[in-house]
């Protein structure tokens, strides 16, 4: 037998025996859960709407699927701008936010610049807390603030000053790019990963919108300055 063959043989017998052993029983309390992609949700969308980069997921106490997207994006996506289709003939971009129910059906959109808020130049982030409120930060220049709605889109609060572009980690009045939002139902309060600017994490009030306190990298106090990483 060359060794050539050899090899070959030894291949096969190391094949055979592998799969001719006992498989390890995943369904043994402690495994990790196996996911399966259903290809049919959401179910498909309305008006020919179409949607651009989504940008964040939540889920809410109903188990309803929040998400946020770049809608203004959408003649850019693939394959909307395919020709054809082209996405500025045939289709429209969904309104940013997108509410869905268990079984994928459509059930509430609303979202975009309105009347007494300041929508982010590049929304980010979507957080459904536990009074079914929704947030939203943004990571375009500017976006030094976040938003916070009801359910049905009906705007309640903006907290931090709009407009600054520069990072101050040590703000009290302004976040930079906050990148998301997470919630402590007991304490009532947001947490914000502040961000794609500011290097903090930031707690403040979720009934009021005050700044209760932040910390930077290992619970140091944030700085800004380049470590050139």
């Amino acid at each position: 037998m060359t060794f050539r063959r050899f090899v070959y043989v030894a291949a096969l017998l190391t094949t055979a025996l592998g799969c001719g052993g006992p498989s390890e029983d995943m369904s043994a309390e402690g495994s990790a859960p196996l996911f399966e992609v259903d290809p049919l949700w959401p179910k498909p969308l309305p008006n020919h709407w179409l949607l651009g980069s989504t940008i964040g997921v939540a889920v809410d106490s109903r188990d309803h699927v929040w998400i946020i997207h770049r809608g203004n994006f959408v003649e850019n996506e693939i394959p909307a701008a395919l020709d054809p289709p082209r996405a500025d003939e045939c289709c429209f971009p969904a309104p940013p936010v997108l509410e869905f129910d268990p079984d994928g059906n459509l059930v509430g959109h609303w979202g975009g610049p309105g009347e007494g808020y300041d929508w982010p130049t590049s929304n980010h982030g979507i957080t459904v807390d536990h009074m079914d409120n929704v947030w939203i930060g943004g990571n375009g220049p500017d976006d030094s603030h976040v938003l916070k709605f009801s359910r049905s889109g009906e705007f309640l609060m903006q907290v931090g000053d709009p407009g600054h572009e520069q990072p101050n980690s040590n703000a009290a009045n302004h976040f930079s790019r906050v990148a998301k939002l997470a919630f402590d139902a007991e304490a009532n309060e947001m947490y914000l990963a502040d961000g794609y600017g500011n290097k903090r994490v930031a707690v403040i009030d979720a009934g009021t919108g005050e700044l209760k306190r932040y910390w930077g990298a290992y619970g140091n106090v944030p700085s800004d300055e380049d470590v050139g990483l």
